[in-house]
């Protein structure tokens, strides 16, 4: 069974998790259908709430052990890179929080294809949105299993498929038991994890490391390119940094699970506060992780797989009892994104792709809703069985997905009068289709990731189609 000094703290911490959320669950409104009150919740949260949930959706397995990897093989210059993500809260709440706070509050949205819905009034529209964000979700969510499982596999010595069945398990308890308002409390939870796991680890790191200047003399004997801000033999070209820019940063506006946040926060003055205390928050739990994993390789030069140095260091500076307590950081990351894409899939699936078309009775909608999450996390658990080997390309890729085909409608929908069904189908579809073949093909137009030409593009025919196509009257 493997370790039992390091599985007792996380068997602990997952009830705990478990306790959360039926504490939330006894909480949730009244009003309203099964779905309004299981998908959203009303709007209940504050700003600290909503920064802790925000940062930790958005923060995930690439964050806590994809990214770590990467900064572990390519260096300082991957921790530069990663750093870009800090504003995402920020521009997350300040460009969209207001207009979608205001739209859920006069109409009653509950999910982002509501707000799709209540602007472009186009049945094709929400049915290419969902089931393009469906399909996205279940590769991120193979990507979150896969980093917990790992994690537990390394460090506590079980088998990876065990590992696997524990967080699959407990995602769909306590997601299942109190909705999207249990999964932002739990959430909250996660985020303060993170925050103090992270900075023990590092303070451990530089302790054991003799330093940072101790550490840093070390990474440049190993590779004196680990220093430099283009990584070793130049990996990391201004054409990467800009691309990961934008994947990573100005295209978050187009993440329907991380943007649903806003529409939840009780009143502007909350909004505000969870900017500010969610910038500070995104600091934390994205610097010292990365920043963890290049000073780790000092310690650990070789590595069989870059993802499994975060666990490693947590085994190596640590006894078991204590890593076991620091595995409920990065174990935070993953269950705390999951939950929200699990619940944004059901969402879809049930409110936006079913009963939209036929209406169901309050029983069907508990029923149905239930049954999707359970399959939805299923099947992403089989799918996670046989796992890639480094896991933040995987999730790379899903997410540009759904920016190409969400970012577009979403931001000119909100803020351009002009803006059609017709143009931003469009996007949609050439964003989508431009995206994956060059993704899959290996193409870089220009030296860029494919994320930045096909956003560029899909957004000149939103704009053309617009302009020139038929108005909705």
């Amino acid at each position: 069974m493997g370790n039992l000094s390091l599985l007792i703290p996380i068997f602990l911490y997952l009830f705990a998790t478990l306790a959360l959320a039926r504490w939330a669950a006894s909480r949730k409104p009244s009003q309203g259908s099964f779905t309004q009150r299981y998908f959203l919740g009303g709007q209940f949260m504050g700003g600290t709430l909503l920064a802790l949930a925000l940062v930790t959706t958005y923060t995930s397995a690439s964050s806590f052990i994809g990214g770590p990897g990467a900064a572990y093989q390519f260096g300082l210059g991957w921790v530069l890179l990663a750093m870009v993500q800090v504003p995402v809260a920020l521009l997350t709440l300040g460009v969209l929080g207001p207009k979608l706070w205001r739209l859920a509050k006069e109409s009653g949205a509950v999910t982002i294809l509501d707000v799709l819905e209540q602007r472009y009034r186009s049945p094709w529209l929400l049915t290419l949105a969902g089931v393009s964000l469906l399909a996205a979700f279940v590769g991120m969510v193979v990507v979150q299993f896969t980093g917990g499982a790992r994690l537990l596999s390394v460090m506590a010595g079980v088998d990876y498929s065990v590992a696997l069945a524990m967080f699959v398990g407990t995602v769909l308890l306590y997601t299942l038991w109190g909705g999207f308002r249990a999964v932002s409390y739990t959430d909250a939870l996660q985020g303060l994890v993170m925050i103090f796991g992270m900075l023990a680890l590092f303070v451990g790191l530089l302790y054991q490391g003799g330093g940072l200047s101790a550490l840093t003399g070390e990474l440049a004997a190993i590779e004196p390119g680990l220093l430099e801000p283009h990584g070793p033999d130049h990996f990391l070209s201004w054409s990467f940094l800009m691309s990961f820019w934008v994947l990573v940063c100005l295209g978050t506006l187009g993440l329907p699970h991380t943007v649903l946040r806003t529409m939840a926060v009780k009143d502007m003055a909350a909004l505000r506060r969870a900017m500010v205390l969610g910038t500070a928050v995104a600091s934390v739990v994205i610097l010292l992780p990365h920043l963890s994993g290049v000073l780790g390789r000092a310690l650990l030069p070789e590595l069989s797989s870059p993802d499994e140095v975060m666990p490693t260091l947590m085994v190596t500076l640590f006894p078991p009892l204590v890593a076991g307590l620091l595995l409920a950081a990065p174990m935070a990351a993953v269950m705390s994104s999951v939950d929200s894409m699990l619940l944004q899939a059901g969402s879809t699936l049930v409110r936006d792709l079913v009963q939209r078309r036929r209406p169901l009775s309050e029983p069907a909608q508990k029923r149905f809703s239930y049954a999707t999450t359970v399959g939805l996390a299923l099947l992403c658990g089989l799918l996670a069985l046989d796992p890639p080997k480094m896991i933040v390309w995987l999730n790379l890729a899903s997410l540009g997905a759904l920016q190409v085909v969400f970012l577009w409608p979403l931001v000119l929908g909100l803020f351009w009068p002009r803006a059609t069904a017709v143009g931003a189908m469009g996007a949609m579809l050439s964003g989508l289709a431009l995206f994956l073949y060059w993704t899959f093909a290996g193409i870089k137009p220009l030296g860029l990731h494919a994320i930045v030409p096909s956003l560029v593009l899909s957004g000149g025919l939103f704009w053309a189609l617009s302009l020139w196509g038929p108005q909705r009257r």
